[in-house]
């Protein structure tokens, strides 16, 4: 008499690999979860740099607007950092102060807390070195998580 069927040996074989296999997904959605909070962080921070370079790019481009003023006018005085958000036209010292995000808007900014001005984990520094017709720009972005600080640099030229 011959039985067809599963013997004990080979079930026992598919449950192990099958519970091998779920164990090794659930060990990786942790790690998962983490990588993505970092890259979310890292992605934001590139952001937030590039942003503080084309503030700098933009109060140089308005000084060549502006008759009579030099094309670094206000850019000259940050070898120790300055502060500025989207809607500066001037640089300030920085102050080591907190982005604050407008949960309206989207923009990150200085303004005053309130309801919909949030504080965030992020800090710029922007760094500017000049040279004779060049401005060395470097923006940092720091936060307290794993990847931090941030860097990008840029150098400025008149070329007008």
């Amino acid at each position: 008499m011959k039985f067809k069927g599963f013997t004990l040996i080979e079930v026992l074989t598919a449950i192990s690999v099958m519970a091998i296999g779920i164990l090794g997904i659930y060990a990786l959605v942790p790690r998962m979860i983490y990588v993505r909070a970092i890259n979310t962080d890292r992605f934001i921070a590139s952001q937030l740099a590039r942003e503080g370079i084309e503030i700098v790019r933009n109060i140089r481009d308005s000084n060549w607007l502006q008759q009579g003023l030099n094309w670094d006018n206000g850019l000259r005085h940050c070898e120790n950092g300055c502060e500025a958000d989207y809607n500066d036209t001037t640089l300030t010292s920085f102050a080591d102060r907190f982005l604050r995000i407008d949960t309206l808007t989207g923009f990150y900014n200085y303004d005053p807390p309130s309801q919909t001005n949030l504080k965030t984990k992020f800090k710029r520094k922007i760094i500017i070195t000049p040279e004779t017709d060049t401005l060395n720009v470097k923006v940092q972005i720091t936060w307290g998580g794993k990847g931090s600080p941030f860097e990008v640099e840029e150098n400025l030229y008149n070329w007008r």
